[in-house]
């Protein structure tokens, strides 16, 4: 097969534009070049960004972002985070009998501060202790 843009050697490709699906017989450099001008086309509708700014930077727009490029998106968080399902940055109800020792760990780095502030290195070492200790029975190891 020839590219029916170029005339090189091609590969047959599956293509899904304006509702439509064909198939189109390109090089890979062609197809690159379609797929790429595609992606820059699209932009996000609430913040404006482009596919190809996020893969520049690595960064999102806006939370619309994630919606309008999840496609593209999910398998790149999938791979960071391991799972796209969102848990939040706090425990919640069914955190169980770990959420106390949340609590405390919080109010232990709330001291820690106070003491580092202060420069009570001592305090803030027995503090740091007991916070690794926390973090231990958080993860189910031996304390």
């Amino acid at each position: 097969m020839v590219c029916t843009q170029c005339g090189r050697p091609a590969s047959k490709y599956h293509i899904a534009a304006g509702g439509k699906e064909y198939d189109a017989v390109l090089c890979p450099e062609c197809y690159a070049a379609l797929t790429a001008a595609r992606a820059e086309a699209r932009r996000c509708p609430s913040c404006g960004m482009a596919l190809e700014d996020y893969r520049r930077t690595g960064l999102v727009g806006c939370a619309e972002c994630y919606r309008f490029f999840r496609r593209e998106l999910t398998p790149a968080v999938k791979g960071i985070q391991g799972g796209t399902a969102h848990t939040g940055k706090t425990p919640g109800a069914d955190a169980g009998e770990n959420y106390e020792l949340f609590l405390e760990r919080a109010r232990l780095r709330g001291r820690l501060e106070e003491a580092l502030r202060r420069g009570d290195d001592r305090e803030a070492e027995r503090l740091g202790e007991a916070i690794r200790s926390l973090n231990k029975a958080i993860r189910g190891e031996r304390v």
